[in-house]
């Protein structure tokens, strides 16, 4: 299992922030711009090794040659947006994987920043209430912080592969998965439009892998073939998905660039136990393009139809 560190920012404005359509993109870029004004020292990393030479491009811009060629190096953090466009409460979640938790006082300094550089399509200041650390299971929360920077709590170890199999013994064969933002999954050269569970399944076992590769001492060794056969005999019993397109801008590159998936539920029947401990930890990596921009966050219901999550502003 990888480790999982999922931290919670409360924040409130006089006047509601404005995140439009793909919230994910403006929390990433406001939160590399207060990174690169202060910790990036403008050399390029290209080795997962290299982090004290600049943190800021490790966390955010690593082109890791060893695993990948340069290209699409899955970054140490993931966000979880607001799911609203705009609010004048709200919260958002960043989770840490493995080494990248070395980041977590970088991007806690990077966002108390924020507060008067702003957020938002308009750069709207705000007020940051508290920090708290979500269980990646059960979502239990544990305060951090206070709004003055006052440490409450420590952090908290992140679960085990021991919890992760206990908490997957509860749930049934049939399995309902609530994807909250646009979940982009590539088959073939082609965004996949229908939730089938083989490619998301496959998708979300290699992100693991290779989010292990990078910032794990010891890749995870992942068995995929006896995964993928219980994976290729899980059916949808029913869906209710639309499709969601919003546009990403890059400062940087002056461009616009869509980001598209799909969001809704899904019913799957036929899950095997094996592959339900995937799936709770992906809760968390999220699945498919762009997770550095918010997308691919989904959340598995319990048997009851709890965790059902409407688009309101505080999902976790």
């Amino acid at each position: 299992m990888i480790p999982l560190t999922l931290l919670r920012f409360r924040i409130s404005a006089e006047r509601p922030i404005y995140f439009g359509d793909n919230p994910g993109s403006k929390i990433r870029g406001a939160l590399y711009e207060a990174l690169r004004r202060v910790y990036d020292t403008g050399q390029a990393v290209y080795a997962r090794t290299d982090y004290e030479a600049n943190p800021v491009a490790w966390l955010l811009r690593l082109e890791e040659r060893a695993t990948s060629g340069g290209k699409d190096v899955p970054r140490p953090i993931a966000i979880r947006p607001p799911l609203v466009t705009s609010s004048a409460a709200c919260s958002f979640g960043i989770t840490f994987f493995g080494s990248g938790r070395r980041c977590i006082p970088l991007v806690i300094s990077a966002v108390h920043a924020l507060q008067t550089m702003g957020i938002g399509r308009n750069r709207q200041s705000f007020r940051l209430e508290g920090v708290d650390s979500l269980d990646p299971l059960t979502g239990r929360a544990l305060p951090l912080l206070d709004s003055a920077g006052k440490v409450l709590n420590s952090l908290p170890d992140p679960p085990t592969q021991a919890d992760v199999q206990a908490r997957a013994a509860g749930f049934g064969q049939e399995l309902t998965l609530h994807f909250l933002t646009p979940t982009q999954i590539v088959v073939a050269g082609h965004l996949l439009s229908e939730p089938a569970f083989l490619p998301i399944f496959q998708r979300l076992i290699e992100r693991i892998r290779l989010l292990s590769e990078n910032y794990l001492p010891k890749p995870i060794w992942v068995d995929a073939d006896p995964l993928l056969s219980h994976a290729r005999i899980v059916t949808v019993v029913r869906q209710h998905l639309r499709w969601h397109t919003a546009w990403s801008h890059s400062r940087r590159t002056r461009k616009r660039l869509p980001i598209t998936g799909f969001v809704g539920s899904v019913t799957y029947n036929m899950v095997d136990p094996t592959l339900i401990s995937w799936l709770l930890v992906g809760q968390s990596t999220q699945v498919g393009q762009n997770t550095i921009k918010g997308c691919g966050w989904y959340r598995i219901a319990d048997e009851d139809g709890t965790r059902a999550t409407s688009r309101d502003s505080t999902p976790f």
